[in-house]
C-alpha cells in the first residue's frame, strides 16, 4: 500500500473515532450503554495498535495490501457497531413520531380550512376595441372612380393615388390571363411611357405590344413587347412569348387592372381602360429598386392599332 492508501485509512481511522466521540455527548447517560461503548471503544483502541504494528512490520506489498484492507473492514465494522448503539438508545418523542406519520391533531383546523370557499377567478379585462384592418390592395379601392373618368388628365391625377405600395405581394396574388379571356388584350397597341425623374430617365420611352393566339382552344399564345428610347430609336428590351400561356399578363383579385411584365420582371405597367374603352389604356410604370420592390417611375398610355 502506498503513502496515499495510508492517508486514506487513517482518514477514516479519525472520521469513524470523531463521530464516536461526538456520539458520546449526545446521547444520555445509561449504565447499560456507558458499559457498552467503553467495551466499543476499547477494542478500537486495541484494534489499531496492534493490527498497525503488525502493518508495519510486513516486508511484502502484497501482504501490506492485504493488511490494510482488513484494518479497513475492522474500522468500519466498529464504526457502524457505535452508531449502531447510539441509534437503539436514542429517545424518540412522540412529537417526532406523529411529524413522521403526518397525522394531523387538529381535525377541526382541518375541517375549517376543506370548507372555506375558493376565493372568487378575477374577472379577465375588457379587451380594447380592435382597429378595422386596412385592405391589403389600398389602390383597388379608387378603381371605380377612375374607370368613369373621361378626361385623361383627370385620370392620370387619379392614377397617382392608385400606386401600388407593394407591387411583389400584389403579383404573388395574381394570375395569368387565360387565352379563353384574353379577347380584350388581343392586336396590337402602341403608346409612349413618361417618366417623372429627368435626371434618372433623360428619355421618355415608346412602347408597342402585339399579342395574338395560336390556338384558341388550348394555352397557347404568341406575344411580344418592344420598349424604344424615344429620342434616338434604340430599342431597350424586346420580351418575347413564342407559345404557351400569356405569363406575362395578369391580373390580381378584386382588381380591374391588368398588370404587364414589359421587362423581364425589370419593369410594369398596371393599366386600365379609359372610361371602359378598351381602345385606349392608361396606367403607372413600375421599376424593380432590388430584388423584391419596386417603385412607381412614370405612367404610360396606349392605344390600339
Amino acid at each position: 500500500m502506498n503513502t496515499k492508501a495510508i492517508l486514506a485509512v487513517l482518514v477514516l481511522f479519525g472520521v469513524a473515532f470523531g463521530s464516536y466521540k461526538a456520539g458520546q455527548k449526545s446521547i444520555p447517560q445509561n449504565s447499560n450503554l456507558e458499559e457498552v461503548k467503553n467495551k466499543i471503544s476499547t477494542d478500537l483502541v486495541a484494534l489499531t495498535q496492534k493490527d498497525f504494528e503488525e502493518y508495519q512490520n510486513l516486508k511484502s506489498l502484497e501482504e501490506r495490501y492485504q493488511k490494510a484492507d482488513e484494518i479497513l473492514g475492522k474500522i468500519v465494522t466498529v464504526f457502524l457497531a457505535d452508531l449502531g448503539v447510539k441509534l437503539a438508545f436514542k429517545a424518540t418523542s412522540a412529537d417526532t413520531l406523529e411529524g413522521s406519520c403526518n397525522i394531523s391533531t387538529s381535525p377541526t383546523v382541518a375541517t375549517a380550512q376543506a370548507s372555506s370557499p375558493l376565493p372568487p377567478e378575477p374577472t379577465p379585462a375588457s379587451a380594447p376595441p380592435i382597429a378595422p384592418a386596412k385592405p391589403v390592395n389600398e389602390w383597388i379601392v379608387h378603381e371605380k372612380s377612375l374607370l368613369e373618368v373621361r378626361d385623361e388628365r383627370q385620370a392620370f391625377e387619379d392614377l397617382k393615388k392608385m400606386e401600388i405600395k407593394d407591387l411583389f405581394s400584389s403579383l404573388r396574388q395574381s394570375s395569368a390571363v387565360s387565352t379563353k379571356n384574353s379577347e380584350f388584350i388581343l392586336g396590337v397597341y402602341s403608346g409612349e411611357i413618361t417618366f417623372f425623374d429627368r435626371k434618372k430617365h433623360k428619355s421618355d420611352w415608346l412602347m408597342s405590344w402585339d399579342v395574338r393566339l395560336r390556338n384558341p382552344n388550348k394555352e397557347d399564345a404568341f406575344a411580344l413587347i418592344i420598349l424604344t428610347n424615344k429620342d434616338n430609336g434604340k430599342v431597350i428590351s424586346r420580351s418575347q412569348t413564342s407559345s404557351g400561356p400569356l405569363r406575362d399578363y395578369v391580373t390580381v383579385p378584386g382588381s380591374k387592372a391588368l398588370i404587364v411584365n414589359i421587362r423581364a420582371d425589370a419593369a410594369y405597367i398596371q393599366i386600365y381602360p379609359l372610361n371602359g374603352n378598351t381602345q385606349i389604356w392608361v396606367g403607372n410604370v413600375y421599376e424593380q429598386t432590388k430584388l423584391g420592390e419596386y417603385a412607381m417611375v412614370g405612367q404610360v398610355r396606349l392605344t390600339k392599332q
